[in-house]
């Protein structure tokens, strides 16, 4: 099996141990938003229970909307 990533993945470094795995890019965004959005939301005056009750409805839809346009524009899923 080949263990090596290669050089044109966008990952960063996860902790610095032994056996630690890379965490990719893009995960590492969406949690830095979050943790932005919230703070935004609750300094400008929302109550926590709001922000999170936001954001998850906010985060489902996002998940929704990139599915179905994956399986969109998907070659497998054209009808021939």
């Amino acid at each position: 099996m080949n263990n090596m990533v290669p050089a044109h993945t966008p990952c960063v470094e996860g902790p610095g141990r032994a056996g630690g795995i890379a965490l990719p890019a893009p995960a590492v965004t969406v949690v830095i938003v979050v943790v932005l959005l919230t703070g935004a939301l609750v300094a400008c005056g929302m109550t926590l229970e709001t922000v999170l009750t936001t954001l998850t409805a906010g985060g489902l839809l996002g998940v929704e909307l990139l599915r179905r346009t994956i399986a969109a524009v998907a070659p497998r899923s054209r009808v021939r």
